[in-house]
């Protein structure tokens, strides 16, 4: 992904949403290490905010809303990841996101990489997600 928009749920109000218009900063980066025969993977996606939506009597120009905006978005987003790769590594046992890549280093020939069997083990993956979201202004007009 390089940008999206996405909808969160309002911090100010459960019975609305804030549309963000998401863009990916250029240093997200993924590790993968085997612990004990099992991926442990790694990630840390940066990310680029700008408000598109707002309800009537919202006020996004303050810095304290800002401020709770990027950690609820922190929080939502990572939550919303994590269910992704959960759900593709143990329900799909499909490795979408490609980390097996950054794991073929661990092993020395091509025959240990198949012996390994990574499919198989991609579905034992944990998984620790960092999520920085950076309200960098909106194109909303006061």
């Amino acid at each position: 992904m390089e940008e999206c928009i996405f909808s969160i749920p309002s911090p100010f109000d459960e019975d609305n949403g804030i549309d963000l218009y998401l863009t990916l900063d250029d240093k997200c980066s993924n590790d993968v290490k085997i612990i004990n025969g099992s991926p442990y993977i790694s990630c840390d996606v940066k990310l680029n905010a700008r408000i598109l939506s707002a309800n009537k009597n919202s006020n996004y120009f303050e810095e304290e809303n800002l401020e709770l905006i990027e950690s609820y978005a922190n929080s939502y987003i990572k939550s919303q990841i994590e269910a992704y790769l959960y759900k593709t590594s143990k329900d799909y046992k499909s490795d979408i996101a490609v980390f097996g890549k950054h794991a073929v280093k661990y092993f020395s020939t091509w025959d240990e990489w198949l012996e390994y069997n990574w499919l198989d083990n991609y579905s034992n993956s944990f998984f620790n997600v960092n999520v920085d979201v950076n309200v960098i202004s909106s194109y909303l007009i006061s």
